[in-house]
């Protein structure tokens, strides 16, 4: 087994640790900080795959930015005035679904050949202006519909949050 195996296997471990966290925690703040190390541990896998990027882009836009913008919603919501069912009478097919969903994946990573490079043969890094050449040609209609999505998404939030005329 390779150092780079082992350092996959380590960030492979730290990933699904914290999403558990994320799905079992019951506080909403601590499922965030959960949410932000698995994306770390996504953001990890992208460095493995020097596309040093798309690693940084995890980090700051969904570690950061969506993580903050899940919290403000749900805060403006009041989402803690309204009873929560945390584990209702679905959670043991949840938690079947689940499993059978992890064994896919193991079962999918144990069984696929990975490519190895030959011997002295180096693998290329995209370079920065390809990545940003490909973002913001081929890929900027969905880039803008997500902008547009997360903003009307807190709009929404904004608008949940404002009093009823009845409270006033």
């Amino acid at each position: 087994m390779s150092a780079t195996e082992v350092v996959y296997y380590v960030i492979a471990v730290f990933a699904i640790v914290s999403a558990l966290g994320v799905v079992l925690s019951g506080n909403i703040v601590h499922a965030a900080i959960f949410f932000i190390l698995s994306l770390g541990g996504v953001a990890g896998f992208y460095l493995i795959l020097t596309v040093e990027f798309l690693a940084l882009v995890q980090l700051v836009v969904y570690g950061g930015a969506v993580t903050i913008l899940i919290l403000f919603a749900l805060m403006l919501t009041r989402a803690r005035e309204r009873p929560q069912a945390l584990f209702g009478k679905t959670r043991p097919i949840g938690t079947v679904a689940a499993m059978a969903l992890l064994a896919a994946f193991i079962g999918a990573a144990v069984s696929t050949d990975w490519f190895e490079p030959a011997a002295g043969e180096q693998i290329e890094p995209v370079p920065f202006q390809l990545l940003g050449d490909v973002i913001f040609t081929v890929w900027i209609v969905p880039f803008i519909l997500i902008g547009i999505l997360l903003s009307i998404a807190l709009d929404g939030a904004v608008l949940l949050a404002l009093p009823d005329e009845e409270e006033e």
